[in-house]
């Protein structure tokens, strides 16, 4: 049954478009680092392009900003059967935990590590084309692109999947998945912020329980000579070792749990959907039982339909006033926009403080700072609520209801717009807001809002 689970999910995979796509984006990235010159963590300098250190750079990061998809392939994979609703049927059979989780999870792995291949592809193919600067290019040596990419992409991977994979078999939602991506990840960026500006010399304990690996990395490498770092791989010692080693763990722990508080029984999954709709339901006959009995016979008003453009610009209103809505009153929603401040305080508390120079924290410095460190989670809100505006009704079944109403399609789609572009402009003013307040906090108040 292990083999069945794991052909099939695989088949699946490699069957959709998205994993094709999903395997592009780190094949350019590192395709672009390697072959131009202003692209991509390694600047300008003496340091190979293609030499160990620059690519174990390079895999570094792009793992770490990739974390999203490694939740994209992982999440999924386990929430399909409960989004299709097939589980009941499928756990009638006699399956075995270790068939069903096991396979699912070896499938998902296979499939990741198959995406981040791009990146030692895409690099090795950067390094042959024709206008890449040959001085900054050493000769292809296929175990430098090797040995970073399990050393650092395969493990990551592992641990990372393992603890996606484990969240998503116990919640069952994949939301949640997505927010626990973005919750890790932030709360890894606020770590990195406050390491990198202390500057202390000492870093051997942020290092070994660094879960993405760069400030290990720089830990490592950061008295290394421009000699070693063309020719020198990462060894298997010290920090790096015990770096790797913890979080290894920490993936087999995660898949430990998955397997022990997974229920593999549908009357238990069923009975714990049907007992939270069972809840709601007696909280809407306790509200019912309070309100006076209802009146029938009344007859109704009549109403005379008008749908012209004055009724079209009314629909465009409510209907992104509703979206609006929608977003703002979700969990996750709350929970990204708190990671989101959170880190831009940080931010704003370190502005100007880099390498033991210190400014005065004017606006314009402070806005200038949280407004960058804040682009990547107004980029992640609008990438996770566009595709949720876009099929809320089929998630939720309403489709067929949706597209028999009077609203014009154009009317539609630019309320879905709007509304997410309300998002935006509410959480920019939000992080405007944390600008002046790192000042104030700072204790500088003369504020230049002109």
């Amino acid at each position: 049954m292990f083999k069945d689970f794991f052909l099939f999910e695989l088949k699946l995979r490699f069957r959709s478009i998205s994993t094709y796509v999903f395997f592009l984006m780190p094949f350019l990235i590192a395709f672009f680092a390697v072959s131009t010159s202003d692209f991509g963590p390694i600047g300008a300098g003496k340091v190979f392009k293609n030499g160990p250190f620059a690519l174990t750079t390079i895999f570094l990061q792009l793992t770490a900003f990739g974390s999203i998809l490694i939740a994209a392939i992982f999440g999924p994979s386990i929430l399909r059967d409960f989004q299709e609703d097939t589980y009941q049927l499928l756990f009638t059979k006699p399956i075995s935990k270790l068939a069903y989780l096991g396979g699912r999870w070896a499938a998902s792995f296979v499939t990741t590590v198959w995406v981040f291949s791009g990146l030692v592809w895409g690099a090795m193919a950067g390094a042959f084309m024709p206008w890449a600067d040959r001085t900054r290019l050493a000769p292809i040596h296929f175990w430098w692109y090797l040995q970073p990419f399990l050393s650092v992409t395969v493990v990551q991977i592992f641990f990372l999947g393992s603890l996606f994979f484990c969240v998503a078999a116990l919640t069952r939602r994949i939301v949640v998945v997505y927010l626990q991506g973005v919750a890790l990840f932030a709360l890894y960026l606020i770590g990195l912020v406050s390491v990198i500006a202390t500057n202390k010399l000492e870093r051997f304990w942020p290092s070994v329980f660094d879960s993405l690996g760069l400030i290990m990395f720089q830990n490592v490498t950061r008295y290394w000579t421009v000699v070693e770092r063309n020719t020198q791989l990462v060894k298997w010692s010290g920090e790096f070792l015990y770096n790797r080693v913890v979080w290894t763990g920490v993936g087999f722990l995660a898949l430990l749990a998955a397997f022990a508080l997974f229920p593999m029984s549908a009357e238990v999954l069923g009975s714990r959907r049907s007992s939270k709709h069972a809840k709601e339901a007696r909280e809407e006959e306790a509200a019912e039982s309070g309100r006076p009995p209802r009146r029938f016979g009344v007859e109704l008003p009549r109403v005379t339909q008008v749908f012209g453009s004055a009724t079209t610009w009314k629909q465009l209103i409510s209907m992104t006033r509703l979206r609006f809505f929608n977003i703002v009153h979700e969990v996750p929603f709350w929970a990204i926009a708190l990671i989101m401040i959170v880190f831009v305080l940080v931010s704003g508390h370190f502005a100007g403080r880099s390498n033991g120079v210190e400014v005065w924290p004017v606006t314009y410095l402070m806005v200038s700072v949280v407004s960058g460190q804040s682009g990547l989670f107004l980029i992640i809100i609008g990438a996770l609520y566009a595709g949720e505006l876009i099929w809320r009704e089929r998630d939720v079944r309403f489709e067929q209801i949706h597209d028999s109403l009077p609203l014009r399609d154009w009317a539609d789609f630019v309320s879905k717009f709007l509304a997410l572009t309300l998002v935006e402009t509410v959480l920019a003013s939000v992080v405007l807001v944390c600008g002046l307040l790192s000042q104030a906090m700072e204790g500088y108040f003369r504020f230049e809002l002109g």
